[in-house]
């Protein structure tokens, strides 16, 4: 069967289906949505999440109230749109990707096979950058589910919890997916300055995951450690 070399999902807006077929088209064995996509969807939901913390603090009338509506806003017109826009276009920009690598690998033409790789490459490339630009929001969101932790209402620490691991996780899916991409290029300017991206990122994801298990950690009741202090005891 002929492969169209056209996206196979750019005429539908993934973002827009209800949520459960948005998670069965992960599971239905196609190559798009992917884990770029999946990244989006991580940051997506830590935005989200964070929002939710945002919008119950206000409603308390906390004193940090003012700083957490300012942060609502921009999750509400600038993270969430953009994690959504980049959501649906790693889909379809991957699709290409994979259209142009099933072309190059049918012909028999060295020279269109030359192009079509080259063409293959470049892809990856805007690919690579994009689920880059997936990490450094969830990066960010990373610090401000942290800022809501501490500062939000303690009744919805779970969802700020919540929104730090989704954070974190969509972080550390883009950080794989770049360096997977990055095994198909042989050095060159860009795939050095590629990898030192990824570096820093993962150097301050590593911070903020030390910074999320010290929340973590400190939210343990002092009575759990008392009760294996007993537990301990008894067994020697």
């Amino acid at each position: 069967m002929a492969q169209s070399a056209l996206p196979l999902r750019k005429s539908q807006e993934l973002i827009a289906l209800p949520m459960g077929q948005v998670l069965d088209e992960f599971g239905r064995g196609n190559h798009v949505p992917g884990s770029g996509s999946a990244a989006a969807l991580m940051g997506a939901l830590a935005a989200q999440l964070t929002l939710t913390v945002c919008k119950i603090t206000a409603i308390e009338g906390s004193s940090s109230a003012s700083q957490l509506r300012y942060l609502a806003d921009r999750l509400t017109t600038q993270f969430i749109p953009e994690l959504e826009r980049l959501f649906q276009k790693d889909a379809d920009d991957f699709d290409v990707v994979v259209q142009l690598r099933r072309r190059r690998n049918s012909t028999d033409d060295e020279v269109l096979k030359r192009r079509l790789r080259e063409a293959a490459l470049r892809g990856l490339e805007r690919g690579t950058e994009l689920v880059l630009d997936i990490g450094d929001l969830c990066i960010e969101l990373v610090d401000h589910a942290l800022m809501v932790f501490d500062t939000g209402a303690k009744k919805v620490r779970g969802d700020s919890g919540a929104a730090i691991s989704s954070a974190i996780a969509g972080a550390s899916t883009a950080i794989f997916v770049a360096n997977l991409n990055l095994r198909s290029f042989q050095g060159g300017r860009w795939a050095i300055g590629i990898q030192s991206r990824v570096n820093r990122m993962q150097d301050l994801l590593l911070e903020k995951q030390t910074e999320a298990f010290r929340r973590a950690s400190a939210l343990q009741p002092s009575l759990v450690g008392e009760e294996q202090g007993v537990l301990f005891a008894e067994l020697e």
